[in-house]
């Protein structure tokens, strides 16, 4: 769908969400993160509905961008579910906070920054087009902000964004199983066609899809490794690029996930992980008053005009990079500066209230956020930041190593090549939460940023932007960088021999191709 939603359709839409003697008052295009279309409809009660459509026939989508609306679905109602189960059965054991960025690994914190499902399935004019309707979380995206968070700011919005992954990574595979959500749910469908339709937030019916293009996860319920799940993840990025006759180093990257990719079978748990919500557009933040409240929220920013350009040559805006191509003034060679106390003063205090998009929710293992890949961090690209660290590690205190305290003392100099005695992991983990009992978890994080890396690459041309010809050398320069990095790693990184994949389970590479269509 390209156009904007009559009124009359999206009160089809809403159904039984909206009472009769509510009125539709405006209908607002959103940016988008993903390929799809978002319109926020202000309703005469005062409340904001968040519509999901799917994107215009232009936006083509990536294998594994297929059914985000049903994935997102799924994976907000599966939250909701288990987390308010979670809740139910412990609430006797919980313990007053210590800390607001303790408040919000516990289980009420963490369903306020999700999204009320109202309605998804298809409206009743017949056009079987998948739509999902939310009772949206209220913010602006970092990306969006008028001007940089103060540093305190910024440190407590990392802080809580660090502890809400460390929480979400605590919902584990209901059914042991690893690979995108709706996948191992079995809600993914591949024929554009929704599940049942669901009203006031309940899961969506499971269905029974054909192989879909993410490896043939949907159609096995995930996989029974990690090592096969993320093989046909990457498999399925490698191929959308040979769809495309992308240009790449196909050959290198498989060569060298043959050599290591067994160190994944390390990961025995499949986590919760919301893979693109660290990324600064997908980040919502609130103003937050001297007493801990939260200020009256603005309506999400929104342009009409820059939402209908998207689909045109060098339109299609993808707000993942924005706020990255200037520095932060309050950070000045990697390092924060002092900021004038009156500058403090005046400039509001900004709290995490939610994600704009829950639709990468994957199970497997944390490190394949991109937040640890460090994209999108504007302190030192290659790390997450210190204060997100704190949270995802419950604000332990961690030793870090020499090579780590150097490459504090240089935030700019290029990382050592990886050798047995060398890997270059220079944040400390909580190990209760990402699995490393080997200690090669960095090089897992290697086969994660030449996965995210080729995403990049690939998306450029299935979605050209103005931009994207340097959006496109940035990620070839990583992948490339990452390459050579996984090149030094030694053969007997784990000291141990290769594992045979089990449950019998075949390898993405080593299936036709003709199952992927």
């Amino acid at each position: 769908m390209c156009q904007t939603p009559t009124v009359e359709t999206v009160k089809g839409m809403l159904g039984p969400a909206v009472p009769a003697d509510v009125t539709i008052k405006k209908i607002q295009s959103v940016p988008s993160l993903q390929p799809k279309s978002i319109y926020q409809a202000a309703l005469s009660d005062g409340r904001s509905i968040q519509l999901v459509l799917p994107p215009p026939p232009q936006w083509r989508p990536l294998r594994s961008e297929q059914g985000l609306i049903e994935s997102e679905a799924a994976a907000v109602a599966w939250i909701k579910e288990t987390i308010t189960r979670q809740s139910t059965t412990e609430r006797q054991d919980e313990r007053p906070p210590s800390s607001n960025s303790d408040r919000i690994t516990r289980p009420p914190e963490v369903l306020a920054l999700l999204p009320t499902l109202l309605h998804h399935g298809q409206p009743t004019d017949g056009s079987k087009t998948p739509f999902a309707a939310y009772l949206a979380v209220q913010g602006t995206p970092l990306s969006l902000l008028g001007r940089p968070p103060t540093p305190s700011s910024q440190r407590a919005i990392d802080r809580q964004l660090g502890a809400l992954f460390r929480s979400l990574a605590h919902l584990t595979s209901p059914t042991g199983r690893f690979g995108p959500l709706a996948a191992v749910l079995g809600t993914a469908t591949t024929t554009g066609r929704p599940p049942e339709e669901t009203t006031a937030g309940a899961a969506p019916a499971k269905t029974s899809p054909k192989l879909m293009l993410q490896g043939g996860l949907s159609a096995t319920g995930g996989a029974g490794t990690w090592s096969v799940a993320f093989h046909s993840m990457l498999e399925s990025a490698l191929r959308d690029g040979e769809d495309m006759a992308v240009v790449m180093a196909y050959s290198t990257i498989r060569r060298q996930f043959r050599r290591v990719g067994y160190l994944l079978e390390e990961v025995t748990v499949g986590r919760l992980v919301v893979v693109e919500g660290g990324e600064r557009a997908n980040i919502l933040v609130s103003e937050e008053r001297a007493g801990g409240d939260a200020a009256e929220e603005q309506e999400p920013q929104g342009d009409s005009e820059r939402q209908e350009g998207r689909a045109g040559k060098g339109g299609a805006k993808d707000e993942r990079e924005d706020g990255k191509s200037g520095k932060d003034p309050h950070i000045k060679d990697g390092r924060e500066s002092e900021e004038p106390q009156k500058e403090a003063d005046t400039q509001p205090r900004l709290r995490l209230c939610g994600l704009r998009d829950w639709s990468s929710c994957v199970f497997g293992d944390p490190l394949l956020a991109t937040v640890f890949s460090g994209a999108q961090q504007q302190h030192e690209p290659g790390r997450p930041s210190a204060a997100f660290l704190e949270g995802f590690n419950n604000g332990g205190k961690t030793t870090t190593t020499a090579a780590a305290a150097a490459a504090d003392d240089n935030d700019h100099a290029p990382p050592p090549l990886p050798t047995r005695d060398r890997p270059p992991f220079f944040f400390p983990l909580d190990k209760s939460v990402v699995e490393d009992n080997n200690g090669t978890a960095w090089v897992r994080l290697l086969l994660y940023q030449a996965y995210h890396a080729v995403v990049r690459i690939v998306s450029e041309f299935y979605r050209p932007r103005q931009d994207s010809s340097a959006r496109e050398l940035e990620a070839r320069r990583t992948l490339n960088e990452v390459l050579a990095r996984l090149a030094e790693v030694p053969d007997d990184a784990a000291r141990r021999k290769h594992p045979r994949p089990s449950g019998g389970e075949m390898s993405p590479a080593k299936r036709v191709k003709a199952a992927d269509g």
